[in-house]
């Protein structure tokens, strides 16, 4: 880390060397970055201001500690306006790079396919057995008696002879039992089933009842209403000295549906409590999709805003979240975690 009054010198010296790196200022309490590609300034940046306010704040400080880090790849894009660039041409003599500054985006894991559930539609048939009812015997008559010339004695005893019999044949008749019905058989052999006359009803078909045992519930949208702990690991920024630190929130979420707001404050580094002048308010809104957790977030910090994103996984006792995090701020990102308190 260097120290100089003049740095717009050294600033001149990077550009007419054609370097590029990231040129890391510390004034105070304020930080600010000027990045470089190939001689040309790329994105300037000194606590709140941007741009040229920003370069311009710097080249007045006469006490600011500063060092350049050509290892560092400059960004894609930057901060810097069209009339800026030429208003940095005209005072400063600073080339600039015409770019547009897009925020990072995180790779997110994949979404798991839930099995589809193959529920039966066939129905078991319905036999109708028949029983085969005998048909009622018929009484032969008798034949005919020859034609013969006989006394009127043997005729008349023939008579009375032939009225026996038949009297005898009609008295067997009516005392014989008489057949089963087809209805009864029919009750006997298959007392479960319809006899033929009753026609099977659609109402006593068993598919319905199938269809709704196999089907599955769907399962509740998972409540994260209450007041949690948040802590930020930081693995990758733009500055050295944020590396592997540690930030903790106090939030707490109101969720309606499958959406959810939430508000809270910084509250620690690394484990330290921070006073009431650094806890800096934070804004949260996302949805519920099963376990999985996305939000976007708003951090008012002490010198300007900055914006981010949450993934997360809810464990099954619903009182933990793991996942990532990216944030604009030093453009950092890393691991997070949440508790439930």
């Amino acid at each position: 880390m260097s120290e100089n009054g003049d740095i717009l010198n050294f600033i001149h010296t990077i550009c007419a060397n054609g370097e590029s790196g990231r040129l890391e200022i510390l004034a105070g309490a304020i930080q600010g970055e000027l990045s470089f590609s190939e001689g040309k300034l790329v994105d300037a940046r000194f606590g709140h201001l941007t741009g040229f306010p920003a370069v311009n704040a710097i080249a007045a400080m006469q006490d600011a500690r500063f060092s350049f880090d050509p290892a560092f790849a400059p960004i894609a894009s930057g901060s810097i306006t069209a009339s800026e660039r030429v208003v940095l041409k005209q005072f400063f003599g600073i080339e600039t790079v015409a770019t547009q500054y897009f925020a990072p985006v995180m790779d997110l894991p994949a979404e798991e396919v839930a099995p589809a559930v193959t529920v039966p539609d066939e129905v078991e048939e319905v036999t109708i057995v028949k029983s085969a009812v005998p048909s009622a015997a018929v009484p032969t008559p008798l034949p005919p008696p020859t034609a013969s010339r006989f006394s009127y004695r043997t005729a008349l005893a023939f008579a009375v002879l032939l009225m026996a019999v038949m009297a005898a044949v009609a008295i067997f008749m009516n005392s014989s039992p008489e057949p089963a019905s087809s209805s009864v058989v029919a009750s006997t052999e298959s007392p479960s089933r319809p006899t033929p006359e009753q026609p099977v009803s659609p109402a006593t078909e068993p598919a319905p009842a199938l269809v709704k045992e196999n089907k599955k519930p769907l399962s509740a949208v998972r409540d994260l209403s209450g007041k949690w702990t948040v802590v930020n690991s930081i693995d990758t920024t733009a500055y050295g000295s944020f590396k592997n630190m540690k930030i903790g929130f106090d939030l707490s979420i109101d969720q309606t549906g499958s959406t959810f707001t939430g508000k809270g404050r910084k509250v620690s580094e690394n484990g330290r409590s921070l006073p009431a002048s650094g806890r800096t308010p934070i804004h949260v809104q996302g949805s519920v999709k099963g376990d999985r957790i996305e939000a976007t977030f708003i951090e008012d910090g002490i010198a300007r805003k900055s914006n981010g994103r949450f993934v997360w996984r809810l464990d099954k006792s619903g009182r933990g979240l793991t996942g990532n995090f990216a944030t604009t701020a030093a453009r950092s990102s890393g691991k997070s975690s949440a508790i439930r308190m």
